[in-house]
């Protein structure tokens, strides 16, 4: 399953969803990760988040059982998605 993640954050608090969820994912931008997972990993995430989720943090996540449906265009100075070591 193919799951993209996105937070928006106090400050403060980016190194903890930076942390948990660079355990799971690719981390593409600041607050965005993807990358193909099981459910049961997937679960795990939610989990974790909920654990830590504070009042002014908010999280979405966005999920496709097949990734092959997922089509990526870069633009601009990026690295394509699964170039880069995290």
């Amino acid at each position: 399953m193919f799951v993209l993640v996105t937070y928006d954050v106090p400050a403060e608090r980016t190194r903890i969803y930076r942390k948990l969820l660079r355990k799971y994912l690719e981390h593409i931008q600041y607050s965005v990760f993807h990358g193909d997972i099981t459910e049961g990993q997937l679960v795990a995430i939610r989990n974790e988040i909920e654990d830590v989720l504070e009042p002014d943090d908010s999280v979405f996540i966005f999920e496709s059982n097949v990734s092959a449906d997922v089509e990526c265009t870069v633009l601009g100075d990026a690295d394509e998605p699964g170039s880069r070591f995290t």
